[in-house]
């Protein structure tokens, strides 16, 4: 049986009010205009110093609400973005990250206060998106008993269910064609190059039909685990991207 073809989703991190607005813009508008629904990560209650880049937008709020509206989906990106714990992570890609090594109790309290947060906007927060990668089975529990049980992250070629949570895959981080799988494009529109968008146009251009949606997905989930053959592949795919994490953090420290 021929494999079907890849299909595509496309997410926004560090999204919060002091973010730079006008660069989040342009990207949100070619989205808008091949018809593709992100996956918006927004920052509950930034206290992350490096993401205050500009003076706080008092638009930010009603921005999100309307990108939510139009078929965006609203992901909950940590609680107050700053990494200073060393925890192991389950994909342990990052030394720091916020939540990995926290107790359960202070991460479901972490939960708990964001929910609140993003929906006293009138948003509706769907899954959660780890600052740096970094959570632990502590994190999972939390996720299930605040009844937030979806994961945006993992290597895998498909969206499965591990420790009653349903994680969907994010691999990439930057267009790249892939010939089948589901392949979750990760954007941090601060730090975005002119290069990047242009290089996001030409993908769209010519694979914006192959582009899905967190509903669709959702909806054409089953609620199972990787069989033994998938694991493997998802084993080595993460590796590979750990060895190339570590070889960035070379270059960044020479």
């Amino acid at each position: 049986m021929a494999s079907s073809p890849a299909q595509y989703l496309i997410r926004f991190d560090d999204l919060c009010p002091t973010m730079l607005s006008n660069r989040c813009e342009r990207f949100l508008s070619l989205l808008s205009l091949y018809k593709v629904a992100p996956i918006l990560a927004v920052v509950p209650d930034n206290q992350d110093p490096d993401l205050n880049l500009q003076p706080p937008d008092p638009y930010f709020w009603d921005r999100i609400r309307t990108c939510e509206a139009a078929g965006a989906t609203i992901a909950m990106h940590g609680y107050q973005h700053l990494c200073t714990s060393s925890g192991n992570s389950l994909l342990h890609l990052h030394h720091e990250t916020e939540f990995a090594g926290v107790s359960e109790s202070r991460q479901r309290e972490w939960i708990r206060c964001g929910l609140e947060i993003l929906r006293g906007h009138r948003l509706n927060p769907r899954l959660f998106v780890a600052p740096r990668h970094g959570f632990d089975r502590n994190t999972l529990r939390a996720l299930a008993c605040e009844g937030l049980g979806v994961l945006s992250d993992g290597f895998a070629l498909r969206s499965f269910t591990r420790h009653d949570v349903l994680w969907v895959p994010q691999q990439l981080w930057g267009p790249v064609e892939k010939s089948t799988g589901l392949w979750t494009i990760c954007i941090h529109t601060n730090t975005a190059t002119a290069a990047l968008e242009e290089k996001l146009e030409t993908f769209l251009r010519s694979n914006s039909k192959q582009f899905t949606s967190f509903n669709n997905v959702i909806a054409d989930t089953l609620p199972d685990n990787l069989s033994w053959s998938e694991r493997l592949a998802e084993s080595i795919a993460y590796q590979r991207m750990r060895m190339s994490a570590a070889k960035t953090r070379m270059l960044h420290a020479s």
